[in-house]
């Protein structure tokens, strides 16, 4: 896993316009230019953000990214609340 590349992405689209219109106009390709395995790019591309936050992105990076899809925060904080429902006991 490289919760590094993720959270770098998802930085990038958040903190550079440029960027931003990059991802948003072909997110797979943008996508590419990040070393990520095929679930943080499924998680990325289906803007599933409780798998997201289950690999370890931090929330003050993955909110901003979700406000640029216009997920409404109510169904944001349950995707997040129901991945650390399925996490295993001690993580």
């Amino acid at each position: 896993m490289s919760l590094y590349q993720v959270q770098k992405l998802l930085r990038d689209v958040n903190r550079d316009i440029s960027n931003r219109e990059r991802y948003m106009q072909n997110p797979e390709t943008f996508a590419e230019g990040y070393d990520l395995t095929a679930e943080e790019r499924a998680a990325i591309l289906d803007l599933d953000y409780g798998a997201l936050y289950a690999m370890g992105v931090h929330a003050l990076i993955l909110r901003p990214f979700s406000l640029l899809h216009k997920e409404p925060e109510p169904r944001y904080l349950e995707a997040l609340r129901a991945s650390r429902v399925q996490q295993p006991a001690g993580v």
